[in-house]
């Protein structure tokens, strides 16, 4: 199965994409550096909302736990 091409996809499937697969380190990664870069994107000061903070908890502790070898 060939990976999609995370350039073409817009930050809303893009996002979609990681969110249903935690397991791939490399769309987190062009996810983030596109909220990081992209002029459109609305910053905030500690803007997180709760369910916003539970996803980023889960995705780092996913990230965390293949990189240490476990598997939840």
């Amino acid at each position: 199965m060939s990976k999609p091409d995370y350039q073409q996809m817009n930050r809303k499937a893009l996002r979609d994409y990681v969110l249903t697969h935690r397991e791939d380190d490399e769309a987190l990664r062009v996810y983030m550096d596109r909220l990081r870069t992209e002029p459109d994107v609305k910053r905030s000061k500690g803007g997180l909302n709760e369910e916003d903070l539970a996803r980023l908890e889960q995705v780092i502790k996913a990230a965390n736990d293949r990189t240490s070898g476990k598997h939840s």
